[in-house]
């Protein structure tokens, strides 16, 4: 175990074990351990901290030998969008002697719909990218995303799940001991079903309470696009305006050099493939296997379009049931963004158009998009890693596509040695990435296998046949005794091991639990009362708080707000967070 976890709120009181020894020693050898361990606000000591990292270390980032041919110096990003934009941009932050060229074309247009994401995009941005907040909110115009409200499951009001959802402050068995469903565990669920943030007047001055409460962005795609492109020319990122015509081998997981359609040809040290669905290196050129996950997945396209929101912003995306699929909402400032995933194979797709214009007057001119779900069997081939879609893709379920793209061009920056004859850990890339695409998998395959909101034939075939093998010894121990996350810790300790879940046993919880999904509910321990109580204090603090509309005008208005929220050791988004997770 770790035994610095051992530290974490054990802070000890003066007059300790320690303390008292040094009091019998000579004063120069006691003076010698108090420097060393010394005592919060400087009195005493804290032997605690005889656990925790006090010698200093640096990166393990090796910058590449000038007289070495084989040196990795020369990085080539093939494809722009996010994924290219947030691997160039991350490549130069943490090791601004590569030179790094982006290479995309006009011919191929940016997808301009909403993205939402979760949380770790929000630090990953700040911390990791250091971009800052005053600028993105004035060129990217985000909302606030406090979880997802998931109309979904046999309940009427569907069930949300919050950021929040790693804590019980008001409590998850009494809500559904009370109201039949979860919606009443955390303050950032009433916040959600109140279209609130956690923004106060107080006496004619915005007080924000957000560093407490966890939040990803709305991000108009478009938008955020434009802004990396030109914080990526400012950063000293080359910038190639070329079609990719031809990718030349020199062996069989080795690219030699791509030729463009005017005739240029260009090479790299190492190629990050972004071409997207295509997959013009990593997939075309290496025919490199590919996995599907179709047998837990059976969507296969989207229709998307805009809607007007009359300025009313929700602060949560918005997944509902459909009769082929499911409909995602992704509130910009301006409209919300709409799009029905659905299967092409239950529905047409004027019939998905239809149902969607149906269901949401006023939508604007449908646009058919196709996918298709799973990743290559290998990320990173000889000098080729692909990077967003170009390697895999799930549908936006979880709002997990921009957050995999923050964690392989980090998983890239990370293990990118200084030349091609260092130890390589492409295979431990490949089988980290592949895990985690896969956790996702199973993830999603939840949603589907237990939604029992509606009975059309899609829905049928979802529920009894829906792979979620991936993840049954979760489901056995679920089926045993819920929540998971209240479970002994032993019993914790052992899912994680065995089945390593993306949003952890947490996001378990409420996927299956927002369901209904049969269980043995632990007992509550307590009366419900107390769970009242606490209730009644969350729902004075969201009766109290700005429409979220008004709570983003502030943090607009106020950029202090969002230097207290990055800045501030006791934010969920401070420095020390950003460290604990890699992204300081």
């Amino acid at each position: 175990m770790d035994h610095k976890l051992l530290g974490l709120g054990l802070g000890p009181d003066n007059g300790n074990e320690l303390d008292r020894l040094l009091a019998s020693f000579p004063d120069q050898d006691a003076e010698s351990v108090r420097s060393w361990l010394p005592g919060r606000g400087g009195s005493g000591t804290n032997p605690m901290a005889m656990l925790e990292n006090l010698a200093a270390a640096g990166d393990d980032f090796v910058k590449p030998d000038e007289n070495d041919p084989r040196a990795i110096r020369r990085i080539g990003v093939i494809g722009g969008g996010t994924a290219g934009y947030f691997t160039a941009l991350a490549l130069k932050a943490k090791r601004p002697w590569l030179d790094v060229t982006l290479m995309e074309s006009k011919q191929i247009p940016i997808i301009g719909v909403g993205e939402a994401t979760v949380s770790y995009v929000t630090l990953f941005l700040h911390h990791y990218l250091g971009i800052d907040p005053e600028e993105l909110y004035r060129r990217v115009r985000p909302t606030w995303k406090l979880g997802i409200k998931f109309d979904w499951g046999p309940h009427p009001d569907g069930f949300m799940g919050p950021f929040d959802w790693s804590g019980d402050a008001v409590g998850m068995l009494g809500s559904i001991a009370t109201t039949g469903n979860i919606n009443g565990a955390t303050l950032g669920s009433a916040m959600m079903e109140a279209d609130r943030a956690a923004v106060y007047d107080v006496g004619g001055a915005p007080l924000s309470l957000m560093k407490y409460l966890p939040f990803a962005y709305h991000l108009d795609n478009g938008l955020l696009v434009s802004f990396l492109a030109e914080l990526a020319q400012r950063r000293g990122i080359h910038h190639v305006e070329a079609t990719l015509e031809d990718v030349v081998l020199s062996g069989d997981d080795w690219v030699e050099r791509i030729r463009t359609t005017d005739g240029r040809d260009l090479s790299f040290d190492l190629y990050v493939d972004c071409t997207g669905f295509r997959s013009r290196l990593l997939g075309q050129a290496l025919k490199t296997p590919y996995n599907s996950f179709g047998s837990s997945l059976f969507t296969d396209s989207a229709v998307t379009g805009n809607i007007e929101h009359g300025g009313h912003i929700k602060p949560y995306t918005q997944a509902t049931t459909m009769n082929a699929g499911w409909c995602w909402r992704i509130p910009t400032r301006d409209s919300d963004h709409r799009g029905y995933v659905y299967s092409s194979s239950a529905i047409s797709d004027d019939e998905a158009a239809h149902e969607l214009a149906t269901r949401f007057p006023g939508i604007s001119d449908p646009r058919v998009v196709r996918f298709r779900s799973g990743r290559y069997e290998k990320a990173w081939r000889g000098n080729v890693i692909g990077i967003g879609n170009s390697y895999a893709f799930v549908e936006p379920l979880e709002s997990t596509g921009l957050v995999m793209i923050a964690v392989e061009a980090q998983t890239l920056v990370a293990t990118l040695p200084a030349s091609w004859d260092a130890p390589q850990v492409r295979d431990t890339v490949n089988a980290g990435l592949a895990q985690q695409w896969d956790a996702i998998r199973w993830l999603l395959a939840i949603h589907y296998r237990y939604n029992t909101r509606l009975n059309t034939p899609f829905w049928k075939e979802c529920v009894a046949t829906a792979d979620v093998s991936g993840f049954q010894p979760l489901l056995d121990v679920f089926a045993g005794g819920a929540p998971l996350t209240r479970r002994n810790v032993l019993v914790q300790d052992l899912l994680n091991r065995i089945a390593p879940t993306f949003f952890g046993l947490f996001g378990i919880d409420y996927l299956l639990l927002g369901q209904q999904v049969p269980t043995r509910l632990l007992p509550m321990n307590e009366p419900v009362e107390k769970w009242h109580a606490r209730k009644r204090a969350a729902d004075v603090l969201v009766g109290r708080s700005m429409p979220t509309r008004q709570a983003l005008e502030a943090f607009d208005a106020f950029p202090e707000l969002n230097r207290q929220l990055l800045e501030d050791e006791d934010s969920w988004a401070g420095p020390a967070i950003a460290r604990r997770v890699g992204l300081g």
